[in-house]
């Protein structure tokens, strides 16, 4: 059986590039990936080898990814629809798209089982208003103005897929409401094992881990520990607000840059909780704590609500997440007794392994009984 996994791009090795990697050993034949850009450098070697086609387009210099330096492949997302719609899959018995953009609209035989793995819909034409703290200047302008042409495309290719997977319950939902769409809930492989719980912890000390973006809510979250002086709070991140966030740190908050994994792993297993106040599709930070036996302080919305079960795994806040609602409950976490292996086993049921379980299965039941269009 040929199987193809066809992934919008990949610009690192992040939560979808790393979907993308747990799906390969699914298959006893080395699946082919499709995409339309990837910053192979940034890769696992085997994934790399394996992408057999990207966009000659994407690749052009001053346009292409180097390392992680961005490039400026994104201003191509107009043409991306036509790109996938021209990729040759008809050889593949399988083809599982990894999609939260275009990658879904992809062409495939009658008797093509055809997965789409949504992480999300479109957002910036089916959800403008959400995704406006997400991408802005000119790049947003030129979404806006394409938004229209993009929505009825990806509502045509939505019919495309065989079967809609999504990441979460909160995604499953939007699939049904922009596509019509039933969806499966399977959540994203999360590497739990490479995370681990000390007896050993700070109980003051919260962590915060995220882009300095405003959706995360960094200058939300350093406001609240502004009146939490018996608190303190490191903020791992790197973007647009680190200058405005380091201007108004109160004293009791570290600013860090990025850190390399191993120093996460050992920030996470030492820390009293983990914040995450900025609405996600799922949020695999959210199990990494969890996986350090961690309480997480999260928004009552999103991929949150599959994860976090409020006073047991952590605190959930109701929206907004602003620095009062974020201090009461940054409060409630610290003064709350945790068990870090119950924690810990919360953790273990998003983890890779459970993500390969469910999605063979998935895969091999619908193979089974054949073609449905």
């Amino acid at each position: 059986m040929r199987a193809a996994i066809v992934h919008d791009w990949f610009q690192g090795f992040h939560g979808a590039e790393r979907t993308v990697w747990e799906l390969l050993p699914l298959f006893a034949r080395q699946p082919d990936v499709f995409t339309f850009h990837a910053a192979r450098e940034l890769l696992p070697a085997p994934l790399a080898r394996a992408i057999v086609r990207e966009s000659r387009l994407a690749r052009l210099p001053g346009v292409r990814q180097r390392g992680h330096n961005p490039g400026r492949w994104r201003w191509l997302l107009p043409y991306m629809p036509i790109y996938f719609e021209r990729l040759d899959l008809a050889s593949y018995d399988v083809v599982v798209s990894s999609s939260h953009a275009c990658a879904a609209g992809v062409r495939t035989p009658v008797e093509t089982l055809h997965v789409c793995y949504c992480h999300t819909p479109m957002r910036y034409v089916w959800m403008p208003d959400a995704d406006s703290e997400r991408v802005r200047g000119p790049a947003a302008l030129a979404l806006r103005a394409a938004a229209g042409w993009l929505r009825r495309w990806d509502l045509r290719a939505s019919r495309r897929p065989d079967v809609y997977v999504a990441n979460s319950t909160a995604v499953a939902a939007r699939i049904r409401r922009f596509y019509g769409r039933d969806a499966v809930v399977i959540p994203p492989p999360v590497a739990v094992d490479e995370f681990h719980v000390r007896a050993e912890r700070e109980r003051d000390h919260f962590v915060w881990v995220h882009r300095l973006v405003p959706y995360k809510r960094p200058l939300e979250v350093a406001e609240a520990f502004r009146e939490l002086p018996d608190l303190r709070l490191t903020m791992v991140g790197i973007g647009p607000l680190a200058g405005e966030l380091r201007r108004m740190l109160p004293p009791n908050v570290t600013l860090r840059g990025w850190i390399e994994r191993e120093e996460l792993v050992e920030l996470l297993a030492t820390a009293g909780g983990f914040i995450h106040v900025g609405e996600e599709d799922f949020g695999m930070s959210m199990v990494e704590a969890l996986a350090s036996g961690t309480p997480v302080v999260a928004l009552r919305r999103g991929g949150a609500l599959d994860i976090v079960r409020d006073g047991v795994d952590g605190v959930l806040i109701n929206p907004p997440a602003t620095p009062a609602a974020i201090r009461r409950a940054v409060r409630e976490a610290a003064s709350a007794s945790w068990d870090p292996n119950v924690l810990r086993r919360r953790a273990e049921e998003f983890s890779a392994g459970r993500f390969r379980e469910r999605m063979a299965a998935l895969i091999a039941t619908r193979i089974s009984s054949g073609p449905v269009r």
